[in-house]
């Protein structure tokens, strides 16, 4: 197995041990013959659409497949507070507004100044420098209401126009040694499907740091868990502080009900990838949405191109050679044609990921790694 590949196995061995440590923990809440009470009206409905019903139950039967509130609950609490601003952090800011840490406002989002006034309360109180919004910080805010320094100030936060940590020496030197010990592979993709290394190579250092983060998460849980967690009282401590009106709550079930009609497409995906490549499902890593391999994939996309790049039959996401021809495969088909102009390179990735500063990322990285390398490969 190569050395991601490898990898792969170990994150799958640490997540599965942990699962089962908690099951244990929990004195064997969720047996292993059975499914998670949560996912029982899942399988049935997986089955329904034409997976077979005991393949499927005997996977979600297994300690590791336990429903878990997190994705749901963080995906909804994020929208909520983009929509509305969340009631725990205006509260946050209020306290900290008036101890003078925070110079406002108190919009309930938990924005780049909000975490810097928290970390700066915490630094000061001589706790963990955490930067989050909870109500342990909160009644800590209260108990000990420490007030600022007078000569407190506070710093600016320009607009990012890039991540800029994916532009630090140590992470291009990863890229840059990704890129030397895949040439072959990255060659073999160009040629195939037009995509200079370089670009390929930038984009898999910003999703996973060209392999090395493939994700805390199993995907197959996540995706799971996220089509259970449509039943929003699966989600008791998602909203409790907030109390939302009603007019909010019917908003948040709609968004609960999206997620996871989105969530079960791409369960069902994964499925039948992990099927088709003989892989096991609980053996596959992931992001908190789902998404896998050195590409990042969501399964649906692996599904449709996901290729073999190195000729042994399979196209194993997790594989450089076939992450790599997979990556080339799917920017050609959002686009990519050479020769292209720069407006027209930004165009496909900004399909690929809708973020300005994700594109701006991608094309310093490119530029960067073509100088070192001195490809030529194209025009700067």
């Amino acid at each position: 197995m190569a050395k991601i590949g490898a990898k792969r196995f170990w994150v799958w061995f640490v997540l599965a041990a942990g699962l089962a440590a908690t099951a244990l923990a929990l004195g064997g809440a969720v047996a292993a013959s059975t499914v998670d009470p949560a996912f029982e009206a899942l399988v049935t409905r997986l089955a329904a659409d034409g997976l077979p019903e005991a393949k499927v139950r005997r996977l979600f039967s297994r300690a590791e497949m336990a429903f878990s509130p997190k994705a749901m609950s963080d995906k909804l609490t994020a929208l909520y507070m983009r929509k509305y601003g969340l009631k725990l952090v205006a509260d946050i800011q209020t306290r900290l507004i008036a101890l003078g840490w925070h110079p406002g406002p108190a919009d309930g989002k938990l924005d780049r100044m909000t975490r810097w006034s928290i970390k700066a309360y915490q630094a000061a109180e001589g706790l963990p420098q955490l930067g989050t919004a909870t109500e342990t910080l909160l009644a800590e805010l209260s108990a000990s209401p420490k007030p600022a320094p007078a000569d407190l100030t506070f710093p600016q936060f320009p607009k990012a126009e890039v991540h800029d940590i994916v532009l630090t020496p140590e992470r291009l030197a990863e890229a840059r040694e990704f890129y030397e010990r895949n040439r072959a592979a990255l060659a073999r993709a160009r040629e195939r499907f037009g995509v200079p290394e370089e670009y390929m190579v930038a984009l898999l250092a910003v999703e996973t740091r060209v392999g090395r983060y493939l994700g805390d998460e199993v995907a197959v849980v996540n995706l799971a868990s996220l089509v259970a967690g449509e039943d929003l009282s699966r989600l008791p401590r998602a909203f409790a502080y907030e109390k939302p009106a009603p007019d909010r709550l019917a908003w948040i079930k709609a968004k609960a009900t999206e997620k996871g009609k989105w969530a079960y497409g791409e369960l069902r995906a994964l499925l039948r990838y992990a099927d088709a490549q003989g892989i096991d499902p609980l053996s596959i890593p992931g992001s908190i949405y789902g998404a896998i391999g050195i590409c990042q994939f969501m399964p649906s996309n692996a599904l449709k191109y996901a290729v073999d790049g190195n000729g042994d039959g399979k196209a194993d996401l997790f594989e450089p050679d076939d992450a790599v021809a997979s990556l080339g495969n799917i920017l050609r088909a959002m686009g990519w044609r050479e020769p292209m102009s720069e407006e027209a390179m930004r165009k496909v990735f900004y399909g690929y990921n809708h973020s300005q500063v994700y594109v701006n990322t991608i094309m310093d990285a490119a530029r960067r790694l073509r100088d070192a390398s001195g490809s030529g490969t194209t025009k700067p």
